[in-house]
C-alpha cells in the first residue's frame, strides 16, 4: 500500500511540474461550484429596482427577514454567499442553540417539557442581549465570563437559578466544539471559572413558608376529612403520602394496591408544536427514574382512598369531575383556598409534600424507606430540600428551655 502512495505522489508531482494540472483552474472551478451551491440555498427573490440597485431579503430570527440593497448583482450575491457560508462554518450562538436543543429532542435525550423549559430559559437569559448574535469563532472565554456575571447581576440569580443558565451555556458550547464551530473547551472554562458566593442573590427561606406546623396539619386535615369532596380528598391524600401533585393527578384505579399506591406516571405541561399553545397531558413515566415506586399507606389512607373511589366509581382516573380528569393546578388552588378559609398562611401543595418528608425524618424512619416514599435518589436530597421544623414557636421554645439548664 505504501508503494502505491509513492507512485501516486510521484505521478501527481510529474503532472504539476509539466503543467498537465493547473491548480488555479481547479481552485476557481471549486469556488464557483461552492458559490453556486450557497446561492441555491437562498429562497428569497433577487431583483433590480427602478433606481438600478439590486435587492433581496436575508433570513432574520426575530424579524423573519431583512431587506438588503447593493449597487450590483454581484454585490448582492456576495452578501448572500457570505451569509450562508457563515451560517454553515461559523454560526451565531442563537443558531447553535437551536441545533443543539432540536438534536437533543430528536435523539430523545430530553423530554418535551424539558425542551420547552430550555427554550423558556434561553428566551429569559439570551432574549435581549447582543451575546447571542456573536459568531462562534470570535467568542473568547472573557466574553462568556462577562455574559455570565452580567446575567447573575441583572437577573438576581441564586445559586440554584444560575444552574439553569450554566446548563444552557455548557450545552451550546459543548455541541459547538463537537461540530468544530469552535476550539474553545467549555469544560475547562467552567473548571477555571471562580464565582464567589457573594455574587449570587441570597434568598432567606422563612421556616413557616416551607412547611405546615403540626397544629396547622391537624387543623387542615380535620377540615378535609369533615368535608370529603373529591378535591379535598386529593389534598388529604398528599398529606398522607407525600406524592407529587403531578403524580396525584395521573393516578388510575389500577394503581391502588391493598397496602400501597403504585406511582408510574405524571401530568406534564408542554408546548404543542402545531398550535404553539401550552398543552396539559399525561406522561407514562415519572419525573425521574427514582419516581417509579410503590408508596406504602396507612389504614387512614386506605379510608381516604375508599372515599375517593366512592366519589368517582366509574372514572378511568382516580380524580375526575363530570368525566374529566382533575388537573394538578386544581389541587394547588384547593390547598390555598382551604388555608384561606381556616385563617392559615397560604402555601403551595408542594409544601404539603415537604411537610410529609420532614415528618418522616423527625420520626427517624429508615432512610431507605424515606427515599422510597419520596421518590428521591438519596436521603441528602430529602434533607437539603424538604427538611424544616414543623414545631410551633412555643414548642420550639419549650424544647430549648428543657434542653438548656444553665
Amino acid at each position: 500500500m505504501t508503494g502505491l502512495n509513492i507512485e501516486h505522489n510521484e505521478l501527481l508531482r510529474y503532472m504539476l511540474d509539466n503543467d498537465i494540472i493547473n491548480l488555479d483552474i481547479i481552485s476557481n472551478e471549486y469556488n464557483m461550484k461552492k458559490r453556486q451551491g450557497l446561492l441555491e440555498r437562498h429562497t428569497y427573490e433577487i431583483w433590480q429596482g427602478q433606481n438600478g440597485s439590486w435587492y433581496t431579503y436575508l433570513p432574520e430570527k426575530e424579524k423573519g427577514r431583512v431587506l438588503k440593497k447593493r449597487k450590483s448583482e454581484k454585490d448582492i450575491e456576495d452578501i448572500i454567499v457570505e451569509y450562508y457560508e457563515q451560517a454553515i462554518i461559523n454560526p451565531r450562538i442563537e443558531e447553535v442553540f437551536e441545533q443543539w436543543i432540536d438534536k437533543k429532542l430528536l435523539n430523545r435525550e430530553i423530554k418535551k417539557q424539558s425542551y420547552d423549559r430550555y427554550k423558556t430559559d434561553y428566551a429569559r437569559f439570551f432574549g435581549n442581549c447582543d451575546f447571542k448574535k456573536m459568531r462562534m469563532q470570535s467568542i473568547e472565554e472573557d466574553d462568556i465570563e462577562e455574559f455570565i456575571r452580567k446575567s447573575i447581576y441583572e437577573f438576581e440569580l441564586t445559586k440554584k437559578t444560575y444552574a439553569g443558565l450554566r446548563t444552557l451555556i455548557y450545552g451550546i458550547f459543548k455541541y459547538a466544539k463537537k461540530k468544530k464551530y469552535t476550539k474553545l473547551s467549555i469544560t475547562n472554562f467552567f473548571g477555571d471559572l471562580e464565582l464567589s458566593k457573594n455574587v449570587f442573590t441570597q434568598k432567606v427561606k422563612e421556616n413557616d413558608d416551607q412547611v405546615f406546623s403540626d397544629e396547622e396539619v391537624d387543623k387542615i386535615t380535620s377540615y378535609l376529612k369533615s368535608n370529603r369532596t373529591i378535591w379535598n380528598l386529593g389534598v388529604l391524600l398528599v398529606f398522607q403520602t407525600g406524592i407529587r401533585v403531578g403524580e396525584l393527578a395521573a393516578l388510575r384505579k389500577e394503581d391502588i394496591l391493598p397496602d400501597a399506591i403504585k406511582i408510574r406516571r405524571t401530568e406534564i405541561k408542554y408546548k404543542d408544536e402545531e398550535t404553539n399553545k401550552w398543552t396539559v397531558g399525561i406522561q407514562e413515566f415519572t419525573k425521574t427514574g427514582e419516581g417509579i415506586r410503590d408508596v406504602f399507606i396507612t389504614d387512614s389512607t386506605v379510608d381516604t382512598l375508599n372515599s375517593i373511589l366512592e366519589s368517582n366509581p366509574e372514572g378511568k382516573y382516580l380524580f375526575e369531575n363530570n368525566g374529566k380528569r382533575i388537573r394538578e393546578n386544581t389541587f394547588s388552588k384547593r390547598i390555598v383556598a382551604v388555608c384561606g378559609k381556616l385563617g392559615i398562611k397560604p402555601r403551595s401543595i408542594h409544601k404539603v409534600r415537604a411537610t410529609y418528608g420532614t415528618t418522616l425524618l423527625d420520626a427517624e424512619v429508615d432512610e431507605s424507606v424515606i427515599t422510597g416514599q419520596m421518590g428521591h435518589r438519596d436521603i441528602e436530597t430529602t434533607r437539603r430540600y424538604y427538611y424544616y421544623s414543623t414545631k410551633s414557636n412555643s414548642k420550639k421554645s419549650e424544647q430549648i428551655k428543657n434542653a438548656i439548664l444553665i
